[in-house]
């Protein structure tokens, strides 16, 4: 397998294709220009009459959807007779210090209950629901504002701001949770529209006004979203700004520059998604950001009859889902590696795309739900495909998962390389990995704890979450990684490192990762780690460190299930593990951003334990500890989280080797292990798993297995 191409020139590819594709954008001034002239009659933004004779004939034959409006209407009818509307709570200033939001939980229920009985008078005509869904609308567009408690100036201030936003940052009165409450009332707005009379037409018209477009129109560069195009907060708010602005047309028809702005927005937004579907920040972010603008993409696309297609933009077509299925393990950043996507979002992008790979996920992953949005975009017919091979790198973000297929029963090695260049939702990890087999995690990152107040800024790289030393990486002298952007510092060019090899069949996978440039260079002089996946789900890691000789070397491994160290062996007890939660979404209270902390609940099958058996060019000992992990909350939440390490000075000449290998207990377990130098600078790795006896010869170039 050749190694791939040198950074450099990596980097000048992307600069390239990405001032190309600036280049190729469309003119969304002139496509959405004559969009307030003659707007249809409401509803028309994500559904419109023919469309709602539709769904009323799906509700009666269909039994997925007759149920799902079965619940919804008796939620209606839960709202229609409340009989205490309780008045809004006082706003937190410190919510996540707290470790509550009252406030922002008041702004969703309202929120919620406003469009489910506004949908709910669409399908039936009650009129009753179109008066109790004004009645919570109502309720919104009287407070002063919709932003979340933890994004106004008095928290959201000392935040690090993520690539694309400059350093000075001071307006913070439009934030997701705004344009979340935009959206939702801009669909209210577009569905009670016949039942209102002008005034309750003007409050709701108000609400969006006040709350959302005039807060932003003109000022889009006060904004630090606007042009931070690699942060999900960048699709949410062009996405609230420009579906509010479309449900205005008809009495605000000069709001079309807001629709363009906002295309423009989403536009640039999915130019930064990987070739390969990849997203930096990880795939619950992924989810999180094409969820909360489906709905504008629906409604901008119906607006100009096709001209403006975000479906067909290379990043959701024609496999849209490749990041959510091939990414599963891939629980790294702030992200998670278990199944990611509210059911209508993946429904939409399967039916928008076709593809059978996407709606094999959709079956086999996604939990269905049964929501407003899972009637309007429910499971479409496109016959799923289990996918043929089960490998993938994602290049453009340098991650990549070793799976031989989509079972179980196979072993599933997630590798994250990179650069540290998302101060936002990113980690101090580049080089790390995580190992899941039988749905257990084995190897992992540590439990993620709901977002403090202090997480996002400077103290950032203070949090268990993100420093190196809680990851699976190398140590030296307990040197940590550095991150390419510090608060008010410049920008820091190529920390990190890329993948720089990969090969996948249906035998065997491996990947080579340079993550030296990680580290500030003081201690830890080179890293370089391989990662080896075969078909018995055998799993070789094999790290090279330069460093001073004597330093002290530390591979270190966090072990998600119980574990015993015994003298060269680590033994991890999966059958006694805690199977991986049910699969499905929720929001995390507090912070008003979904997480989706959920595996697949594929049955465990004959879950065993795995063994590591370790070996090294020099004295080496597996050592056991933990770290603390102390969430800057007023309530103590302190816990610990257990670590193993491989220990051992580097030798004389500087150069360390360390192999971890990983095997099912039982009669095929690793029995031993030996590091041999070949000539030209590799190493040889001897193994013994059972009766059967193969070597590894790792270079820069290859690895070849014998």
């Amino acid at each position: 397998m050749p190694r791939l191409s040198s950074l450099p020139a990596r980097l000048a590819l992307s600069l390239l294709s990405a001032a190309a594709l600036r280049a190729a954008a469309p003119d969304y001034s002139s496509l959405c220009a004559g969009l307030g002239r003659n707007p249809p009659p409401h509803p028309y933004l994500v559904f419109d009459d023919a469309d709602k004779a539709r769904l009323q004939r799906e509700i009666r034959t269909d039994q997925a959807s007759r149920e799902t409006f079965e619940r919804l209407r008796l939620e209606g009818l839960r709202y229609l007779n409340a009989t205490e509307e309780p008045a809004a709570p006082p706003r937190p200033v410190h919510s996540r210090y707290v470790g509550s939001d009252d406030y922002l939980a008041y702004m969703e229920r309202h929120a919620n209950a406003a469009l489910t009985l506004a949908f709910l008078f669409q399908m039936t005509g009650d009129a009753r629901f179109a008066e109790k869904s004004f009645e919570h609308a109502d309720r919104l567009c009287a407070l002063d504002s919709w932003v979340q408690s933890p994004h106004r100036f008095d928290v959201i201030y000392g935040r690090v701001w993520p690539w694309g936003a400059k350093d000075d940052q001071v307006v913070f009165t439009y934030d997701i949770t705004s344009a979340s409450m935009s959206r939702d009332l801009a669909l209210v707005y577009d569905w009670i529209y016949p039942a209102m009379t002008k005034a309750q037409r003007d409050r709701i018209r108000s609400g969006l006004l006040e709350k959302a477009i005039t807060r932003v129109r003109g000022s889009y560069d006060y904004f630090w979203w606007n042009t931070a195009s690699r942060c999900n907060w960048s699709a949410i708010c062009h996405s609230g700004l420009g579906i509010a602005a479309l449900a205005l047309l008809h009495e605000d028809p000069g709001l079309t520059d807001v629709i363009a702005h906002s295309c423009r927005g989403i536009s640039d937004l999915l130019d930064q998604v990987g070739p390969d579907g990849g997203w930096g920040e990880g795939r619950g972010y992924w989810a999180y950001g094409m969820g909360e603008s489906v709905a504008f993409m629906e409604a901008i696309r119906r607006a100009t009859q096709g001209k403006v297609d975000f479906f067909r933009h290379r990043a959701l077509y024609p496999h849209p889902v490749d990041f959510a299925l091939y990414g599963l393990g891939a629980g790294f950043g702030d992200g998670t590696g278990l199944a990611v996507g509210n059911s209508y979002l993946i429904n939409k992008l399967v039916a928008e795309s076709g593809d059978p790979r996407a709606a094999w996920y959709d079956q086999a992953y996604v939990r269905h739900e049964s929501t407003v949005f899972d009637l309007i975009w429910p499971v479409p017919a496109v016959a799923p495909e289990r996918p043929s091979e089960g490998s993938r790198l994602f290049r453009g973000i340098n991650w990549a998962v070793l799976r031989k297929d989509f079972t179980p029963g196979s072993a599933e090695v997630a590798c994250k390389a990179g650069f540290n260049n998302d101060p936002h939702h990113g980690h101090l990890d580049c080089g790390t990995f995580s190992l899941t087999w039988h749905n257990v995690n084995f190897i992992g990152e540590l439990p993620r704890s709901p977002y403090d107040e202090t997480y996002f800024g400077a103290l950032r790289w203070e949090h268990a979450e993100a420093e190196t030393e809680s990851h699976n990486v190398v140590l030296v002298n307990g040197e940590e990684q550095i991150c390419a952007k510090e608060k008010d510092q410049p920008w820091k060019s190529g920390v990190g490192g890329p993948i720089t090899q990969y090969h996948a069949d249906a035998n065997w996978a491996y990947l080579e990762m340079d993550p030296t440039h990680a580290y500030p260079g003081k201690d830890l002089k080179l890293w370089h780690r391989w990662v080896v996946l075969d078909g018995k789900n055998r799993v070789v890691v094999l790290d090279r460190i330069d460093s001073a000789p004597g330093a002290r070397i530390e591979v270190r491994f966090h072990p998600n299930v119980p574990f015993e160290l015994t003298g060269d062996r680590a033994v991890l007890h999966g059958a006694a593990g805690s199977p991986a939660p049910r699969r499905g979404q929720v929001r995390n209270s507090g912070t008003g951003e979904r997480v989706d902390p959920f595996r697949p609940d594929f049955a465990r099958g004959e879950t065993s334990d795995l063994v590591m058996l370790q070996a090294a060019n020099g004295e080496s000992a597996l050592t056991q500890g933990r770290q603390a992990v102390v969430p800057m909350t007023e309530e103590d939440q302190a816990s610990w989280a257990p670590y193993y390490s491989t220990s051992l000075p580097a030798p004389a000449g500087g150069t360390t080797w360390v192999a971890s290998i990983f095997g099912p207990d039982g009669a095929e377990a690793p029995r031993s292990a030996r590091l041999e130098s070949v000539a030209g600078g590799t190493e040889r790795v001897q193994c013994e798993f059972g009766t059967e006896r193969f070597s590894l010869t790792f270079s820069e170039s290859a690895v070849i297995r014998r």
